[in-house]
């Protein structure tokens, strides 16, 4: 996959905007089964793995299921994977818990794969440090620190496992719910504002207001000196 590295504020920016779903367009291919007849995900409309899975599907021949919380205006990010030819089914009173259960009774009665939460298996977790490896080799080294945003905490296990005993400090900006998890060298910091509020600001680099935004927020906030990276997921 295309590494594009920019600089803005004096800081690194990894642009996986500008791959199809994202930075989970590196993996994403690898945790679908061909036996199933099709691939089906529990998606906050706001996320990118919905658009990732569609966008594979239909790259691959594949059929792709979305479902989400149904809502009297489509969110963006439901539309696009939609457009990219998922079949998008949307659940009255969408906590992702129900969201969840409907999707998994489907999967039941239409062999279909369930998708983890945010693709958390372990080949992501390796897909996502091999590729922090070569986008550190681009910057010429391991940075000093590394901002991410945080929601099932897939990317940020990448990271960890590619900075391991590098002194690399990282910074996970958590967005929705409360991750638990996070290495000696990781610092959690909780956004004040839930994933269904996006950002008030802007970043010159095309970002996710319901997400990246507010750990790019954050990454200005508190960077140091040396050499900092900001992961742009979607």
């Amino acid at each position: 996959m295309k590494i594009t590295i920019e600089q803005h504020n004096g800081v690194s920016v990894l642009r996986d905007d500008l791959l199809p779903g994202g930075t989970k367009a590196c993996f994403i291919g690898e945790l679908l089964d061909t036996a199933f007849d099709c691939h089906v995900y529990a998606s906050p409309v706001y996320g990118a793995f919905q658009i990732a899975l569609a966008e594979y599907c239909r790259a691959n021949n594949r059929r792709a299921v979305v479902f989400c919380a149904k809502r009297n205006d489509p969110h963006e990010n439901t539309l696009r994977a939609k457009a990219a030819g998922a079949r998008v089914l949307q659940v009255p009173y969408g906590y992702l818990s129900n969201v969840q259960a409907k999707a998994r009774r489907f999967c039941d009665e239409n062999n279909g794969q369930f998708l983890k939460f945010g693709g958390g298996e372990e080949i992501a977790i390796q897909r996502i440090a091999e590729r922090a490896r070569a986008v550190f080799a681009e910057l010429g080294g391991v940075p000093d620190e590394i901002f991410c945003a945080v929601g099932s905490g897939t990317l940020l296990k990448g990271i960890e496992r590619a900075t391991a005993d590098s002194g690399c400090k990282i910074t996970g900006v958590c967005v929705g719910a409360e991750y638990m998890g996070g290495g000696q060298n990781t610092m959690l910091i909780k956004h004040p504002l839930p994933f269904e509020k996006p950002a008030k600001g802007s970043a010159p680099f095309k970002t996710s207001r319901n997400y990246d935004l507010k750990a790019w927020e954050v990454c200005l906030k508190r960077k140091g000196g040396g050499l900092v990276l900001f992961w742009n997921v979607f």
